[in-house]
């Protein structure tokens, strides 16, 4: 993809983000009268601030779930998969 192509496509997300945000999410989909409100529908349309607050949360437990296995490894392990990920980095740039 070229980097036009990315370009126009985030602004046709933003501008589709801020008509969601503008409307509050509830592009014609109006619960019946009589049906009690949905609690994952709301989540659904808290819109780009539910977002955030649930990819924040999902990154806290990858980051806490993280801490804890690498507490587990050797310091020796981890210093040589560092150093295989730095080298597989320059192999990598000096290809192109």
């Amino acid at each position: 993809m070229k980097d036009k192509d990315i370009r126009s496509e985030l602004e046709e997300l933003r501008t589709r983000l801020e008509s969601l945000s503008r409307t509050g999410g509830q592009a014609g989909a109006q619960p019946a009268a009589g049906a009690a409100p949905d609690p994952s529908a709301e989540a659904e349309n808290a819109g780009a601030g539910g977002f955030l607050r649930d990819i924040m949360k999902q990154a806290e437990e990858l980051m806490s779930g993280l801490d804890l296995q690498l507490k587990d490894v050797p310091a020796k392990t981890a210093l040589m998969i560092f150093a295989l990920g730095v080298l597989t980095g320059r192999m990598l740039s000096k290809r192109e």
